[in-house]
């Protein structure tokens, strides 16, 4: 997408650019490592605090969507973000 972005302003803006593309070899933040399936870990060893129907904040575990949505986003980082979302 960002090759796409750029290769599109380059055409438009009429530009002449020194060197190809690199971005087809860079690893996003993230992405070495990743493992699709370990969101499951995320959930089973994360807790958030919520809020109880008595209005007590009280721990809980991670939802397994938002488990889901963290290792997606974040890739092997999503364990860092859970701790700092502890």
């Amino acid at each position: 997408m960002a090759e796409d972005s750029v290769n599109l302003a380059i055409k438009s803006g009429k530009l002449n650019p020194s060197n190809s593309c690199v971005t087809q070899n860079l690893q996003i933040l993230g992405g070495d490592g990743y493992d699709p399936a370990s969101f499951t870990i995320l959930a089973q060893q994360y807790t958030r605090m919520k809020k109880s129907s008595s209005g007590k904040i009280v721990p809980g575990a991670i939802d397994s969507a938002v488990a889901k949505h963290l290792s997606h986003a974040y890739g092997t980082m999503a364990e860092r973000v859970a701790i700092i979302a502890q």
